[in-house]
């Protein structure tokens, strides 16, 4: 059996919704980090001897730009898109390996309920993947 093609809008379908995914993510990450609750957690954090991890702000905001780099190439095709494709994808991996196994919430609260918390970030590295493979 013949295999067939995909149509040349799906890679752009995926890039557009993997870009509007990563700059929501960021941006919740930025609001998130402002927001009153956060800052009395931290607050209460520092108060107790815990440091302030301004990663989580360096993420949210590195997270925004790559949706943005992502939209723009998309609409103006930049001239280094396979680059920038597999450094968001490299950067996209090490966050998944920081937030959900050096922060220590490997396995928890529980390990089905960890892996579906865990299966969005994979299927946002797939898709990052495949458009860096579009791309290239």
């Amino acid at each position: 059996m013949a295999h067939k093609a995909a149509p040349r809008t799906v890679p752009y379908f995926l890039q557009g919704s993997t870009a509007a995914a990563l700059f929501l993510l960021g941006l919740v990450g930025l609001v998130y980090y402002n927001s009153d609750l956060a800052r009395l957690g931290r607050g209460v954090a520092r108060a107790l001897g815990a440091r302030d991890d301004t990663l989580d702000l360096i993420i949210a905001i590195l997270v925004l730009i790559a949706g943005v780099l992502l939209a723009l190439d998309l609409f103006f095709k930049l001239p280094s898109s396979g680059v920038i494709s597999l450094v968001i994808f490299i950067l996209w991996a090490a966050r998944i390996v920081y937030v959900w196994f050096i922060r220590g919430e490997a396995f928890q609260p529980a390990f089905l309920a960890w892996l579906q918390a865990l299966s969005p970030e994979v299927v946002i590295l797939a898709a990052l993947w495949m458009v860096y493979r579009a791309r290239a």
